[in-house]
Formats: structure tokens, sequence, C-alpha cells
């Protein structure tokens, strides 16, 4: 079950008195659900190389793919539990997230026993995933409310009430194709360049620190093909670029692997989501990655230095960029210079960490 401090409880959340029975009932129905992959919530046996943690994001950070594999894993959490005898009595986005690509629900709280053929959790999930999911898709936005009622009503006294909403509610997101025309990931790294000295670098102060949680960020326009993930950490990848993100995404979902590709549509990762654990080093390294403006790399310091308490970040040369002695100057701020390490070609790779306790 996910911790309340991480992800906070909406009011609907909310249980009402329940009996000594009810809650053996629902953390009995919570265990299945975990152990069917549904569900997530800690497990103090894990072992640094088992399946993915747990790592947070924000539904502002989602693509479209990201939202619509989010929706059908409602719609599969809500099937199980109706198999059980319970139902998702309250939905809100952040109660889904992922562990590595693979969406999880996390709230045992919004589990309620099913009391009648309707669902509760019928237009909170029609607000926060299908609706915005049909607008990403560019389709009418979705039922009024007095549409829903209608629905259910004909189904009661057709007798189709039961498992026939969520087929069509399944139905309905899975034939949706946000994306329909889009190049595959791996077509689009076979125009970057590899990311050199820097990714073995990264990988030794990765091992060094003892690395648990590790972001990465991509620019716009990146030239440089994204590092690979390193044994027993978990990996979050900012795309600047939507389309970089979901393509990303897709590939990491189809792999099975432990990356989240996440959209960094803000500019900022911490206000898109506060609640995100630091990470204990981020790698911004490779031509297209770190901004070459003045302004826009003071900007780029700002943010990083709030994410991470070690930052592993290059200076590439560029037409028209800053020189290094600026690029030092911004990177300096209110932390030290552990080590730069000459990557080729002009460039340079910097070890930033915090000084003391002071805050970047």
């Amino acid at each position: 079950m996910a911790n309340v401090n991480v992800i906070p409880l909406a009011k609907a959340a909310a249980l009402p008195p329940q009996t000594g029975r009810h809650l053996a009932e629902r953390e009995v129905a919570w265990g299945r659900l975990v152990k069917a992959g549904l569900a997530w919530q800690p497990d103090p046996n894990r072992q640094a190389d088992a399946n993915p943690v747990l790592i947070l994001s924000s539904v502002c950070e989602w693509t479209a793919e990201h939202l619509k594999d989010a929706a059908l894993h409602v719609l599969r959490v809500e099937a199980a539990l109706r198999e059980m005898g319970w139902t998702l009595g309250a939905i809100v986005s952040p109660w889904i997230q992922f562990a590595g690509c693979r969406p999880v629900w996390i709230s045992q709280t919004a589990l309620r026993p099913r009391g009648s053929a309707d669902w509760a959790g019928r237009r909170a999930f029609l607000d926060e995933f299908l609706n915005p999911l049909l607008q990403w898709c560019g389709r009418r936005t979705p039922e009024p409310p007095w549409l829903g009622l209608l629905r259910r009503a004909a189904a009661r006294w057709t007798g189709r009430a039961g498992r026939d909403d969520l087929a069509e509610l399944m139905e309905s997101v899975e034939n949706l194709k946000p994306r329909p025309q889009w190049s595959p990931w791996r077509s689009r790294l076979q125009a970057l360049e590899p990311p050199g000295l820097a990714a073995i670098q990264a990988q030794e102060e990765a091992s060094r620190r003892g690395a648990r949680l590790v972001y990465e960020w991509r620019g716009p326009q990146p030239a440089s093909e994204p590092l690979r993930p390193f044994p027993g950490a978990a990996w979050i990848r900012f795309h600047s670029n939507g389309d970089d993100a979901a393509a990303d995404y897709l590939e990491q979902r189809a792999v099975h692997g432990r990356v989240l590709p996440l959209w960094n549509r803000s500019g900022d990762p911490v206000a898109a989501c506060p609640r995100r654990s630091e990470t204990d080093l981020l790698i911004a390294a490779g031509r297209g990655n770190v901004p070459s403006g003045a302004a826009s790399l003071d900007g780029f310091a700002r943010i990083i230095r709030r994410m991470a308490r070690a930052v592993l970040v290059e200076y590439v040369p560029e037409p028209g960029g800053v020189t290094w002695e600026t690029f030092l100057h911004t990177m300096r701020g209110a932390c030290r210079i552990l080590h730069v390490t000459e990557t080729g070609a002009g460039r340079r790779l910097c070890l930033l960490e915090r000084a003391g306790s002071a805050v970047w």
C-alpha cells in the first residue's frame, strides 16, 4: 500500500467505518491484487536485481501512451476486484504509478465491497483517464453524466448489467490510437552518435556511489544515444521531446525494461512531481542534451541542482554557445566541482556535488 506521505489521500478515499471482518476481507483482496501483479506494495525482502521498484510520476509527465496503459490497468484492477466481490470506489490518477514500465495500482483504501451492479468509480474513471485520452486523440469528449445514468438504467432493464460496462470501456480504450504516425525508437537511435566516454564515466560513478536511483536528462533535439541503465538502479529518463518520450516508452514496455521514460514538457520535473525522491545521480551528457545558451543554461542549472545530490553534466562546445569559462561559472554556484574529465573534441564531463548542507 502506498505511503500517504508520498501519495496523499483524496477526500473520496476516506473509508466509512468498517467492521473488522470487512477490513480483513479488504486485506485479502489487496493481497490477491499484489500477487497477480496488479497492485504494488513495498517488499522488504526484495533483492537489488529483482523486479523494478516503484517510481513516482505525475500524469502531466505522461504521454498519451502512458495514459492509455494506465486506463487499461484501472479496468483490469476493477475486473479482478469484481471477481472477489469488491470494486474501486474512488479513482484518482496518482493511484496509478509505474514499476519500471509496468503500471500498478497503489491505493488499498480505494477498495470497497461491491454492493450493486453500478460502478461507483465510473465517473471518476471517465474524468481522470478516458476523457483526457479522448481529447488527446482528437475525439469528442465523452459522455455527459446524464448519459452514463441512462446507460446504466438501460443495462439494468435489459439484464446486461455486470462486466459489460467494463468490456465496453476496455474496447473503447484499446481502439484508441493516440499517435497514428511516429517512428519507432530504434529507428530514431540510428541517426544518433554514441555517448562515448561519458557513458563509461557515468557507470563508474554510479557504481562508486552505489546509486539506487538515476535520472537521465534528454534535450529537445538530442544528437547522442541515451545511456544504458546500470544494474540494480531505478532509472527515469526525462525527455524534453514528447514524441521521443512516447517512442522510448513503447520500446521499454516491449522489452520489459527498467527505464521509465517521462515527458519533461514543463522543463521542471521537480515542479511536475514535487513528491518524487531526490536522485543519487543525475546525468546530462551528450550533444544536444545540455543547453548551450547562457540564459537557458542558468535555468537548467537551477532545476537540476534541486533534483540530485550529485550531477554529471557534459560541456559540449557549440557554434554560438557559451564558452567553457561561462559554463563552469554557471554550474559552479553553491556546489563544489569534484572532477573534470576531457571527453574529446573540446568536451568536458564535470562531476558536481553539493557543498556540505548547502542548497544548490
